[in-house]
């Protein structure tokens, strides 16, 4: 008999870049199958999920420079706190996007400016400084199971490629970067491990331009971290073709890293065990043709919105360059995908068709696949701006997920 669990995950809103959009959370319910979704007034950039241990509570990282506290259970906001308060940001994509947790329930960590921040949830405006993280833009944050050493990735600033991860000594509260051969913003850890892995998120800019950048077509890497020699044990790669292009969700089951890549439309997974990364498997996550038909209003928007950010006519190598990392779609791909708490199950949600999709995780076998209500009056329940008619239909916008066991006991 299936174990229930409940898979979480942020909401971006309808656009084609991830980053600009509104601020929302998704609620999926399994083996019940039952969906329930919020949107947040005052927050944008909805980006990740952080749940508490306790599965009660949690946090929405976003890209609005806000500590956003939320119920797990009917997804309703508890409280929020600016972090400008705390301090200074004079980049849009300067923000607390992922946090960690304590076992009380109560702390959790988080990067506001220069420093990571530990935080109370009953005093969300005077935060414990623990030390400054050396990277450029603080993004992803993980840490090992003795929870001393967090790996964090690197969105970078406005106008550079960061190339660098960083692990932060929680004994020491001093901080050590590592450079890379390319920017990596998405982290994870081994479960059991003092080990770290990062992968690559390759994307082409003009004149150091990087907020309007498109998909790179060239090849990735994964790096395995020792975190407490802070340094590359090993490192995958595979050729531009190989479809691994634009990862979010990355994590480990079972001596297993699995990404899920939003520009491939695929989950890859890399086998963990000593000695070189074995061969890698590919899940194809494209959706059914009639689901994918069903999502028309969205690949115009997406046409409208990639020709906003570049001049089409001179940007022909940007263009085939993003062409060649989709497979000649214009739709986002995989952006979420975790692995149920028992093993079993790979749950995905495609982004740009707006579908969310449970696999059998060792053979890859389909289970169970639906297509999300589009953005619209009825999702987001507040009052409906003759605005935001203008891209009713759309898709959500998935992005970063979580899971969480069988609710708790209260």
């Amino acid at each position: 008999m299936d174990k229930p669990f409940s898979y979480y995950v942020s909401l971006d809103g309808p656009h084609l870049d991830g980053l600009i959009g509104h601020a929302g959370m998704l609620r999926f319910d399994w083996p019940a199958k039952t969906t329930s979704m919020e949107y947040y007034d005052g927050v944008s950039g909805g980006h990740n999920v952080s749940i508490a241990p306790s599965g009660k509570i949690g946090l929405l990282g976003n890209f609005s420079q806000q500590l956003v506290l939320v119920d797990m259970e009917n997804l309703k906001e508890l409280t929020r706190q600016s972090t400008m308060r705390i301090e200074h940001a004079n980049y849009r994509l300067r923000s607390n996007t992922h946090h960690l947790w304590y076992d009380d329930n109560q702390h959790f960590i988080g990067a506001v400016g220069d420093h990571l921040y530990r935080f109370d949830i009953n005093d969300l405006s005077s935060p414990v400084k623990l030390g400054p993280h050396l990277l450029y833009n603080a993004h992803e944050l993980r840490w090992d199971r003795s929870k001393r050493f967090i790996l964090m990735g690197d969105l970078g600033p406005e106008d550079a490629a960061p190339r660098q991860v960083g692990v932060f000594d929680l004994e020491t509260n001093e901080s050590t970067v590592i450079k890379l051969p390319d920017t990596c913003w998405h982290v994870c850890v081994h479960p059991e491990k003092p080990l770290g892995y990062a992968a690559t998120y390759s994307f082409a800019t003009e004149d150091e331009d990087y907020v309007d950048w498109s998909p790179a077509f060239r090849r990735e890497y994964v790096f395995e971290i020792d975190l407490p020699q802070k340094r590359v044990r090993r490192s995958w790669s595979g050729g531009a073709e190989f479809p691994i292009h634009l990862n979010s969700d990355i994590g480990v089951y079972d001596d297993k890293l699995y990404l899920s890549c939003g520009g491939s439309h695929t989950v890859v997974e890399l086998n963990l065990a000593d000695g070189e990364f074995r061969e890698p498997r590919v899940l194809d996550g494209l959706p059914d043709l009639w689901k994918r038909a069903r999502m028309w209003r969205q690949k115009i928007y997406n046409i409208i919105g990639a020709s906003a950010r570049r001049p089409t006519l001179i940007n022909t190598h940007y263009i085939l360059q993003t062409l060649l990392v989709t497979g000649w779609r214009n739709m986002d791909g995989i952006y979420s995908a975790r692995v149920s708490p028992d093993g079993k199950y790979l749950v995905t949600g495609s982004r740009g068709y707006n579908v969310l999709t449970v696999y059998e995780r060792e053979s890859f076998k389909k289970i169970y696949s639906t297509q999300l209500p589009t953005f619209g009056p009825e999702v987001y329940r507040r009052p409906y701006s003759k605005f935001l008619k203008r891209i009713n239909g759309m898709h959500l916008g998935m992005h970063h997920s979580e899971m969480r066991p069988e609710p708790p006991e209260n």
